[in-house]
């Protein structure tokens, strides 16, 4: 059998075409929506309702209902069109901005289900579409350099965005005003993330406008009828009762103790930092061979550092945490991320049906997710107002990517052997 030419980095770069960069300037703006989404819209929970609860429950809330509405996209996606979902997608969020700028503070105290729903309906309709315009756009060949490029404009926005959202914010003091112009901002986002959809080329090879059928049984079959799909499955429900809750709390502990914007903001971006040195790392250092050790000792050394929370637990040591914590997770984030698009592209019974098999996936990464963050409700409860029950939290959420680690390499001797 003949293996393909090897392709040099440059004809990678050259062979992207112009589809992928107009669908990049439409996924750069949700990018940043849903970035700024994930610190600021905490940090506004809490300032208005002062409740910690609040906040999580309000994330609880927002993960665990968007593999709902991804159900419903994947059937408006196969009945009508990919790009009518992705769009329906753009006007929840839309309707989220509006709701907190008309309502205000009552979003955060008395309303704020009706913010976590508009957000999950929102990511929920937008990543159907989006599972079928990453294979449409690139190929296995560019896949990675598209990635890279995708990947440098995150970095960018993820090292800037929360920085100056944070000092703008900071310069309000108490005044929802600054919130108000923020979520005016995203809204602005929103409508122009809408516009750049208008002139993306139609999909054509990844979904038969003919097959009007919804996959989802035959996605979830795909899945579970092998150990090593299963297995997939499993994995991703641990991984959730990470991913989940640690994607926003240290930044609420943080806020929590000092109520200040700009320092989240700085946050952020020390974070992005440790992030970026940990990416060049772990590109030097783990392997498909290395993926389940990965997991392991950032598992370890996270819970290790975590620990001494319980000695000091002052915003400033939570940030030297919070750095430490981001520097490492790419290396229990991405062993997982690689082997999930290893099995998927390997199993013949899933080809075609990327929107449905993202979304069974997303079903067990959602139970995973609020499991997570109902332990983290469940240890503030045993230990109301405590640093015990943040750090117990931390450590427990931390220690679940164990069982990642084994599922990683069961799955590994399972490819092997095949």
């Amino acid at each position: 059998m003949s293996s393909r030419p090897k392709q040099s980095v440059r004809e990678r770069f050259a062979s992207i075409g112009k589809p992928y960069f107009a669908f990049l300037r439409m996924d750069t703006c949700i990018l940043a929506i849903i970035f700024l989404l994930s610190i600021f819209v905490n940090t506004f929970i809490l300032k208005a309702s002062g409740s910690l609860s609040t906040a999580l429950i309000y994330n609880m809330v927002s993960y665990g209902s968007q593999p709902v509405f991804m159900v419903g996209a994947v059937f408006l996606t196969r009945r009508l069109s990919p790009r009518y979902s992705q769009r329906i997608g753009f006007v929840f969020f839309a309707l989220l901005f509006i709701f907190i700028i008309a309502v205000g503070e009552r979003a955060a105290n008395e309303f704020f289900l009706v913010p976590a729903l508009l957000r999950s309906a929102g990511a929920g309709f937008y990543y159907v579409t989006y599972s079928f315009q990453i294979i449409e756009y690139t190929t296995d060949d560019n896949r990675d350099a598209a990635s890279g490029i995708s990947g440098t404009i995150a970095s960018v926005i993820e090292l800037v965005l929360p920085l100056v959202s944070g000092l703008f914010l900071a310069s309000f003091a108490g005044s929802f005003n600054g919130y108000r112009i923020f979520f005016g901002f995203l809204l602005g986002l929103t409508v122009l993330a809408f516009v750049f959809s208008m002139f993306l080329v139609p999909l054509r090879t990844v979904i038969d406008p003919l097959d009007r059928k919804t996959h989802l049984g035959e996605a979830l079959r795909g899945l579970v009828s092998g150990r090593i799909g299963r297995s997939i499955l499993f994995m991703t429900f641990f991984k959730g009762i990470r991913s989940g809750a640690m994607t926003f709390f240290v930044e609420i502990l943080i806020f929590n103790a000092i109520k200040d914007e700009a320092v989240i903001g700085v946050n952020s971006t020390i974070g992005k930092i440790a992030a970026i040195l940990g990416a060049l790392l772990y590109g030097l250092i783990v392997t498909p061979r290395r993926r389940a050790k990965s997991v392991a000792i950032a598992s370890s050394l996270i819970i290790g550092v975590a620990a001494l929370l319980f000695l000091r637990s002052d915003w400033i040591f939570l940030i030297i945490f919070s750095a430490f914590n981001s520097g490492l997770n790419i290396f229990i984030t991405d062993p997982e991320l690689m082997l999930y698009f290893t099995v998927i592209e390997s199993i013949d019974a899933l080809r075609g049906k990327a929107g449905e098999v993202h979304t069974v996936n997303e079903v067990f990464l959602a139970l995973g997710e609020v499991a997570g963050i109902g332990l983290t409700l469940l240890a503030g409860h045993f230990f109301p107002g405590s640093s015990i029950a943040a750090t117990a939290a931390i450590i427990l959420l931390t220690a679940s990517q164990y069982f990642c680690a084994l599922f990683i390499s069961r799955i590994t001797g399972e490819l092997s052997s095949d």
